[in-house]
């Protein structure tokens, strides 16, 4: 059903309050409104007006839902509140209001990556966008579509500078090179285009951010064009697998002992890239944004290669890597120490998308087809190696080590269902959940190996929220954040309360920079500057009516956990302790040039 526009007219009626709020001398990009506790959509109706005009906004959001994009999140703003009457109107669109658009950012990429689904970030001209930067980073370096729609100042300003609010200079420059498409619409009528041509980078074989600048006058502005049709997105089942597979077919049945590699770029490949592999029997590994991809609880998986050891032996053993969809990341590969076996066939959709640090034979095409076509040609064989004993063996030295991040990620698998979601930041208990957590679906664990960023948890985990609710889902989300990367986003805090997001925060506090310490002492024997003054955690949240409690030790964790994962709406439970990384204690190999420092 094509989507709805509203009434020229009743826009019109708030045009002059617009226009005066515009002329007010310090009127800021975070002037907000409050929305509902829920973003139940309006009961206004909608009246399909076939050749009515529009304004600038009511296109955004046509445009928007004509590409199949209903969810947003963001933050009303003076220069983007056009926008917001268009969307208080829209009952097809859902909006979560956050309390920073670096949340916002997260959020949807949070959101895509539990339900497959892109959506907008909304953010205003200068700050707001810029706000949103690292979130982009995420995205790129991850593959993850997401939609920045950003103002600019009024399209007459443009060709001048100095005093306009929120003036930002080079703002489209500034943001391009961490977006696969960046535009700045210069005219009303060409909305309809610029949003058609984001929806093919989005949905194309290179998916990452789109950013699409608006002129803040053009929002209100007539539009006389036609919005354009939405092209098919989904990939037609012929598709050919690409030219070099019978290069990669030689190279299969050449070897003896290959391995599997799978990243989150499978994610449209999942069937055939499984299939693929029974059938050749062999190891099946992730990278850390692949988890999930391949259950962890498969007769054939080795789990994630950032745990290195056990997966290092493995290469040294195996003449042949099968990668699909997978980006080779200095976080997985120890600094990019660890050894491949002499021959790697890499599968990826564009040849972009995994850099070129790492020598391959490259098969650039659709990974399903490819798949289904090496699977064609190869014949069953029997398994290489003893994948049980391998995991038995590392489970026993893993219990060994007596360390109780690999005891509370146990007793975190155990307590969820295997459709649950865990949210990840980067703390000492994140980099053992990277190596040891099991991922059992796909879409179940979210870590920022992109930008390797503090602070993507939370947000992360109530974009996935928003995208279970809005799809009845009843799993849970659990978020698993350190004290120090948590006071990033702290403050989204106020969006699980406002809505009754049901996300159960894991807050580890050592207070202090617990890995830089780690680093710290191996590389100079001292550290500095690492600890730190912290809040009364539970108070904070219990401040904005969220229920918390503290445990001190691993048993009281164990004890407490059952009620916490069930408690009704968004809980918060700050486990006090410290921990040690993986590397200190030697559950993964220390990393290349970070060898402890002698005495």
């Amino acid at each position: 059903m094509p989507p709805s526009f509203f009434s020229f007219e009743r826009m019109n009626q708030r045009h002059s309050l617009v226009r005066r709020l515009s002329d007010l001398p310090y009127a800021c990009h975070g002037l907000h409104t409050m929305p509902e506790v829920n973003p139940t959509p309006s009961p206004t109706p909608i009246v399909q007006k076939t050749g009515a005009q529009m304004t600038g906004a009511q296109a955004v959001v046509a445009s928007l839902l004509r590409h199949g994009i209903t969810t947003g999140f963001g933050i009303p703003s003076i220069h983007n509140i056009a926008l917001y009457e268009a969307l208080r109107q829209t009952s097809e669109f859902h909006h979560w209001v956050v309390r920073h658009e670096q949340a916002a950012g997260f959020a949807a990429d949070g959101f895509y990556r539990r339900s497959g689904k892109i959506a907008v970030i909304f953010a205003s001209t200068g700050p707001g966008n810029l706000f949103t930067l690292v979130p982009l980073l995420e995205s790129l370096q991850t593959g993850i579509p997401v939609l920045l729609i950003g103002t600019n100042i009024a399209s007459s300003l443009l060709a001048g500078t100095g005093g306009a609010l929120h003036e930002t200079p080079e703002q489209l420059e500034i943001i391009r090179p961490l977006t696969r498409f960046a535009r700045r619409v210069t005219r009303p009528d060409e909305i309809g285009e610029v949003f058609a041509q984001a929806a093919e980078i989005l949905r194309g074989p290179l998916p990452g951010p789109a950013f699409i600048e608006i002129p803040h006058d053009f929002l209100l502005a007539p539009v006389n064009a036609s919005l354009p049709e939405a092209e098919a997105t989904a990939k037609p089942d012929h598709v050919a697998p690409a030219p070099e597979t019978d290069r990669a077919a030689q190279l299969i049945a050449e070897s003896r002992k290959p391995t599997i590699l799978l990243g989150s770029g499978v994610r449209a490949a999942i069937a055939a890239v499984r299939q693929f592999a029974e059938l050749l029997h062999c190891p099946v590994f992730t990278t850390t944004s692949g988890k999930g991809m391949f259950p962890g609880d498969h007769p054939l998986s080795l789990g994630c290669i950032s745990r290195l050891g056990a997966v290092q032996e493995m290469f040294l053993e195996s003449d042949l890597l099968i990668s699909f969809g997978a980006r080779l990341t200095e976080f997985d590969t120890g600094r990019f120490g660890l050894k491949l076996p002499p021959q790697h066939i890499q599968v990826v959709e564009d040849s972009r998308y995994p850099g070129d640090r790492v020598p391959s034979t490259r098969v650039v095409g659709d990974i399903a087809a490819t798949a289904k076509a090496l699977a064609q040609r190869i014949q069953p064989r029997a398994l290489w190696c003893d994948i049980a004993a391998i995991k038995a063996r590392e489970a026993q030295r893993l219990e060994a080590l007596l360390q109780e991040s690999y005891t509370a990620l146990k007793l975190v698998r155990a307590s969820m269902h295997r459709n649950d979601v865990l949210a990840n930041d980067q703390s000492i208990l994140n980099y053992w959940a990277s190596a040891f957590f099991p991922v059992l679906e796909p879409g179940t664990f979210l870590y920022p190996l992109g930008s390797g960023t503090l602070g993507y948890a939370l947000p992360a985990a109530i974009g996935a929220a928003c995208a279970m609710r809005q799809a009845n889902d009843a799993r849970k989300v659990v978020c698993i954040a350190g004290d120090g990367g948590f006071q990033y986003t702290q403050h989204e805090l106020a969006t699980l309360a406002q809505y009754g997001l049901p996300v159960k925060i894991l807050l580890v506090n050592d207070e202090s920079y617990g890995v830089i310490a780690f680093l710290q002492r191996s590389m100079f024997g001292q550290t500095h500057e690492i600890t730190l003054k912290n809040p009364d955690f539970c108070r904070v949240a219990e401040a904005y009516g969220i229920r918390a409690e503290r445990v001190t030790s691993i048993a009281a964790l164990e004890q407490r956990m059952p009620d916490w994962l069930n408690a009704p709406g968004p809980a918060l439970l700050e486990w006090r302790t410290v921990l040690k990384a993986p590397w200190e204690t030697g559950a993964i190999p220390r990393p290349t040039g970070i060898a402890p420092k002698s005495s």
